[in-house]
């Protein structure tokens, strides 16, 4: 049977998270013509059995150990262009969608050029409702920024320097021109690598504020502090990448101070909220 969508699920530790997401995949307006790859950075035979048995038929790719979001998708991602998939889509278990998800997202690849297209993600901080829209990098610092918003008024499609790949659907031709993701990341700024690379191979990136996906994040730390490290290694990656040797001062001296900044800003308020539980 061929399949035009392909859907990666990276799995770490959450396989409740990732049963409803593809719970969710399956009910929307693609689901059977979806063709689902689940990744998983943390395996356990006991919960292989578990997804084989809910969705027979599933593509189980199992890491030895943890690989990363860049090369946790990577493994799936080339076992799909050896098929005659059309289209990727590259979801974090923590995401869901609704019914009406796929047909919106993939009117855009009508135009050629259109090589990403992803949706708003509706989250909650502090309380607050916030959606997450496109984003621009920063280059003084070399730091990507997202544009969120308490609603959205404008919804046509805008066209963006990068998307978050918590949710983004990605055509195989995209990736047969810009190549896999950069495995030089283990997690963190890889989508917005990506995205540039893409831009550079000719391929527009779109955000379609019509579809609304939400985010619940599951964290895979036991303190939130401990993916400031990982995402410090990231940046500087990125820094070296991305800029000439003339242009990294800044952008270290930035990441080199917000960074330890950050740690005791959360630790500090960790600290603080534990001990109002008490």
């Amino acid at each position: 049977m061929s399949h035009r969508i392909s859907a990666i699920i990276l799995n770490y530790k959450h396989s409740n998270d990732t049963i409803s997401c593809i719970e969710a995949l399956r009910k929307s307006d693609a689901g059977k013509e979806i063709d689902y790859y689940i990744v998983d950075n943390s395996p356990d035979k006991t919960i292989e059995a578990k997804f084989k048995k809910l969705f027979p038929g599933i593509n189980y790719i199992s890491s030895s150990t943890n690989v990363g979001f860049a090369a946790g998708n990577n493994k799936a991602i080339r076992k799909i262009l050896k098929t005659d998939s059309e289209y990727i889509l590259i979801i974090n278990p923590d995401v869901t969608i609704g019914h009406d998800f796929f047909v919106p997202l993939l009117k855009h690849f009508a135009d050629k050029e259109v090589g990403i297209v992803a949706p708003a993600i509706y989250h909650t901080q502090k309380g607050k409702k916030i959606f997450g829209l496109e984003g621009q990098v920063n280059w003084k610092y070399a730091k990507p920024e997202h544009r969120n918003l308490s609603s959205v008024k404008n919804l046509n499609p805008i066209i963006s320097e990068f998307v978050t790949f918590a949710c983004a659907l990605i055509s195989t031709d995209t990736f047969k021109k810009s190549g896999l993701l950069d495995e030089g990341y283990f997690m963190y700024f890889e989508d917005v690598d990506y995205c540039l690379t893409a831009g550079r191979a000719g391929k527009k990136i779109i955000l379609d504020p019509t579809v609304v996906v939400a985010h619940e994040t599951s964290s895979s730390f036991s303190r939130p502090t401990q993916k400031l490290f990982i995402s410090f290694k990231s940046h500087f990656h990125f820094i070296n990448k991305w800029l000439n040797l003339t242009k990294r001062f800044i952008p270290y001296l930035f990441a080199l101070i917000n960074y330890p900044y950050l740690y005791i800003l959360w630790t500090y308020h960790g600290i603080k909220y534990n001990h109002g539980k008490r």
